[in-house]
This record gives structure tokens, sequence and C-alpha cells, in this order.
């Protein structure tokens, strides 16, 4: 069950850059923000649910990321949803693992996956629940050279006749 409530993307990401400081400053990883400060629109979504998303975002990024590399969270507003997206320096995909990559316990680096913890369960959670919320999720990667992940989420007020 969703609490879709209007949300400030804005707000948003700086508490989550704020949550992941003290960790970036301990991996030797920068976090950088970029968007536009006062134009992004307000967006219809729940904010634990998206902090759900944002926070595996970014921890996987750092966590397949070297040290002095950064992960850029950046937004921008398109037609009728704003984009987030979470790009990183690190280790990238191989194209062969993309297809498969929000598949419910999928591991792209096994090895590093159990020594570094989790399930494989993070970008499939993560996909359902930005679908829920009627946005898209893609993935685009490099190997070797990084990863960038983008999902959208409707505006407030679009569609509001529909619901």
């Amino acid at each position: 069950m969703l609490d879709l409530q209007p949300l400030s993307v804005h707000e948003l990401l700086q508490d989550v850059s704020e949550r992941f400081a003290l960790r970036s400053q301990q991996e030797k990883i920068a976090l950088r923000l970029d968007f536009p400060v006062d134009s992004l629109p307000l967006v219809k979504a729940d904010r634990d649910n998206i902090i759900q998303v944002l926070d595996n975002l970014i921890s996987n990024s750092m966590k397949y990321s070297n040290e002095n590399t950064t992960v850029v969270i950046r937004a921008h507003k398109e037609e009728n949803a704003v984009r987030i997206e979470i790009i990183d320096e690190g280790m990238g995909i191989r194209r062969r693992d993309l297809d498969r990559i929000f598949e419910r316990f999928y591991r792209v680096d096994k090895a590093r996956s159990r020594s570094a913890g989790g399930t494989g369960l993070g970008l499939s959670i993560a996909r359902q629940i930005v679908l829920v919320h009627g946005g898209t999720i893609e993935i685009d990667s490099e190997w070797q050279k990084g990863t960038r992940v983008s999902f959208t989420l409707p505006l407030y007020g679009e569609n509001e006749d529909e619901a």
C-alpha cells in the first residue's frame, strides 16, 4: 500500500545524500548532487519507498566503485516526470548481465556480492517500487567504466483524473 503524497525531489535527494555522507567519506568516494535547485517540480510518490530505491541504488554504486571515484546523483524534469539518475565510475556491468539485472536473486559478481553482502533482491525490489509508482527504471553500463541507473516518477498533479 502506497502513501502517495506531493514530494520535493530536491529535499529528498539532499536528505539521502546527507545519510550517505559518512560512508562516502570513509570509503573515499565523492558523492555529488547535480540538479537545478529551484526548478524541480513536485512528484507524486511514497517517500519511504523512494528512499528505499535510492538507498539501494546509491549503496550499489558505492559498493562497486573504487576509492577516489565519484557517484553523481542527478535529477531533471522531463515531460510528465522527474528523472533521477545515479551515475558511478565503478566496475560496470557486462553487457550479457544487463538483461537480467532486475531479476530476483540475480548477482552480477557472485563472489564479490557474497563478501560485500546482499541477496540479489535490491534491484528487483527497486524496480517493483518504481513501476508501482507509474515510473520507469533503466540501467546503462560499460564494463570497467561505470554504470548509470535512472528512474522516473510522475509529476504531482499529472493524471489526477485517472486515479
